[in-house]
């Protein structure tokens, strides 16, 4: 990396991170779905199979309850403040990781592509 300049440098880091968080973040959807995710529909969705469906739905399902565990305003407006008790610390630890790293990821991919788009810009 010796001719690079230290824009591209940063723009080649973000976006690696953020690519490999988001392939990261399947393989996490994917053990959360299989294992976790039947079980917290049952307790939180008293037993609506709607999020284990299929892997789309999962990642959707699995940023939801991340958001519920995370946050006691979501989880009132979502009507699972009380239910969300039942749920032992480690699963929820599990989702809100899951909720975490995806948003990290999101962002560092956000950022690379903006930085991108910002030097291209100045250049041309």
């Amino acid at each position: 990396m010796d001719g690079l300049s230290s824009t591209s440098v940063a723009i080649i880091s973000l976006t690696t991170v953020g690519i490999l968080g988001i392939f990261t973040w399947v393989v996490v959807v994917i053990y959360l779905k299989l294992k976790w995710l039947k079980y917290l529909e049952d307790v939180l969705d008293g037993g609506v199979r709607y999020y284990s469906l299929n892997i789309f739905l999962a990642g959707q399902g699995i940023l939801q309850y991340g958001t519920v565990f995370l946050s006691a305003f979501h989880a009132k407006r979502y009507k699972m403040l009380q239910k969300r008790d039942k749920v032992p610390k480690g699963i929820q630890r599990l989702f809100v990781f899951a909720f975490s790293l995806f948003m990290l990821s999101a962002l560092c991919l956000f950022f690379g592509i903006a930085i991108h788009q910002v030097y291209v810009e100045c250049i041309n």
